[in-house]
């Protein structure tokens, strides 16, 4: 995705880095065949930690979403697995980048 959207951005854009949850794990992280890019078009690549933003964007982040969510502005998709016994399936996807979404393990109905 990364690539991609290297390959679109304008001169002098930006791009922020967050998650990476698929590459936590693993021995062998993957490149960026297009970096050169990031030189020619001038552009700024930084990451954030989130754990880092909570003291100053926590509360103002929670009332934002809520009222996203409760007015239908802010829609989400959801991964849902069923059972318990499926859990360690739904950790390991998540891990590895296959949830798209929110991942869910849905246990009982309510």
């Amino acid at each position: 995705t990364l690539e991609a959207a290297i390959d679109v951005l304008n001169n002098l854009g930006r791009v922020i880095v967050c998650g990476y949850i698929s590459q936590y794990n693993t021995d062998e992280a993957y490149g960026i065949r297009n970096m050169i890019k990031v030189l020619f078009k001038q552009l700024s690549i930084r990451g954030f930690h989130v754990p880092d933003l909570v003291e100053e964007y926590g509360a103002k982040h929670q009332k934002d979403v809520t009222t996203w969510l409760l007015n239908k502005e802010f829609i989400y998709k959801e991964d849902i697995t069923e059972g318990l016994d499926n859990a360690p399936d739904a950790l390991v996807n998540l891990f590895t980048g296959k949830v798209f979404g929110k991942g869910i393990i849905k246990i009982a109905d309510l």
